[in-house]
């Protein structure tokens, strides 16, 4: 779950009981889960863009024991902001910007009063022309600078008040469609639900509209008009805050309020189900840049069996999930206010840890044999229907040579190609 959980501030007795307890379920460093007194140390992140200064974690364990923090590799960018303290208090690191031709490491070394110690390995990423975009996400693509291109990534707020990545895009102004929709899978995102939805669906908005549009329930006998637009593009009005920039103007999106046209499904990207927490985090997968023009059959045929096999291989660690288009042809479709290119293909990508529990970055995993990654790939055509998952499989490699993209961009370079070139369909047990 480190990928996408924010760093918790503090923590007091009362509550280190209960976080031991959740924190075992994710990590395999206890030896007694039970003891509410073993001692653990984390850090937000180990992967850091060349622009980043601090990093903080947290202590858990004993509050009557101290801890001291020590930085015994890359001393020339990175100290200890914060040396000492008691069991429950947070720790900081702080860096200088990585102006070098290369990736820089830095190790630092926590340890209790108890005997108890946590190294950890920090990676400072080589200064990039893409500040604003480049993440320590394990999900996040290359940027690939294009005229037509918009990089853009939608925030949500959780039902726990966590505000976190909802889903990013490359999106094709020209096509009027996103090359790609890169989204963390976890459950955190789908349940509890906490707003009100038509009778028909367990929690699907169908608030269609073009993205930054914020929307709300309203009472109406026809699922697909169960709401109402407050604001678009207006920041004052957005109570919710999900207004987002670059802006991407609504010229230059397909206008998905009724159809898409030409017969074609509203195909999600980023599915509907994995987004059932909250009405705007479900709402925001009903942008227009989250939607492809899809076949219906094909969209209610294997891949909506991708979709829900996919669902059920959701672990602790997240999941992480690429899905993109290629246009091999050149048909459009007629829209409401413009001409929307159709997918010649629809494609699917998955990384994960293979035991699904390690409580790691992606970016530190070391060995490629303890990751999972593998891609689908289908005509966006009615003879896909019945297409079975297996032979649809393909390895990440080689959707990448098929479309020029460069996926799951902080990988360990050291095992990137290795993991990408893998394609055991049985492994994923769907």
């Amino acid at each position: 779950m480190k990928e996408i959980f924010i760093a918790i501030k503090s923590i007091n007795r009362s509550v280190v009981a209960m976080l031991v307890l959740a924190l075992a379920f994710t990590a395999c460093e206890f030896e007694d889960p039970w003891s509410p007194y073993k001692s653990k140390a984390e850090i937000d992140g180990t992967l850091l863009t060349y622009h980043a200064t601090t990093l903080s974690g947290v202590t858990i364990g004993d509050p009557s024991l101290t801890w001291t923090l020590t930085v015994i590799e890359g001393n020339s960018f990175c100290t200890a902001a914060s040396r000492a303290g008691f069991v429950g208090q947070q720790f900081a690191l702080r860096f200088s910007a990585n102006n070098s031709d290369e990736d820089r490491y830095a190790r630092a070394v926590i340890t209790f009063s108890d005997g108890y110690s946590k190294a950890f390995t920090i990676r400072q990423l080589i200064k990039s022309a893409n500040p604003d975009y480049d993440r320590p996400w394990a999900e996040q693509p290359d940027y690939m600078p294009n005229a037509n291109y918009i990089h853009k990534t939608y925030y949500t707020t959780l039902s726990d008040k966590r505000r976190v990545r909802n889903y990013s895009v490359c999106y094709d102004t020209q096509k009027g469609c996103s090359r790609w929709v890169a989204y963390p899978a976890h459950s955190s995102y789908m349940a509890p639900r906490n707003y009100q939805v038509g009778s028909d669906t367990p929690g699907r908005t169908n608030a269609w509209a073009f993205d930054d549009a914020v929307t709300q329930y309203k009472e109406s006998s026809n699922w697909n008009t169960a709401f109402e637009i407050l604001s678009t593009y207006v920041k004052s009005l957005d109570t919710y805050n999900t207004y987002t920039y670059p802006i991407i103007p609504q010229s230059k999106q397909a206008n998905i309020s009724k159809n898409i046209g030409g017969g074609y499904a509203r195909g999600h990207m980023l599915p509907s189900a994995d987004r059932y927490n909250t009405w705007n985090t479900n709402a925001q997968t009903c942008y227009s840049t989250n939607i492809m023009a899809q076949d219906y059959d094909f969209n209610s045929g294997s891949w909506g069996t991708l979709e829900n096999k996919v669902r059920g291989k959701i672990p602790s660690d997240t999941l992480f999930v690429v899905v993109g288009t290629l246009f091999e042809s050149n048909k459009t479709v007629s829209n409401s206010n413009r001409q929307v290119a159709v997918p010649s293909h629809c494609y699917k990508l998955l990384l994960r840890t293979k035991t699904g529990y390690t409580g790691k970055h992606i970016a530190d995993i070391t060995s490629a044999d303890d990751l999972m990654c593998i891609g689908f790939i289908f005509e966006n055509d009615e003879s896909a229907t019945y297409q079975s998952l297996s032979s649809a499989a393909v390895s990440v490699a080689e959707i990448e040579r098929r479309s020029g993209f460069t996926f799951f961009r902080n990988l360990n370079p050291k095992i990137a190609d290795k993991v990408k070139a893998q394609c055991n369909y049985s492994e994923w047990k769907f």
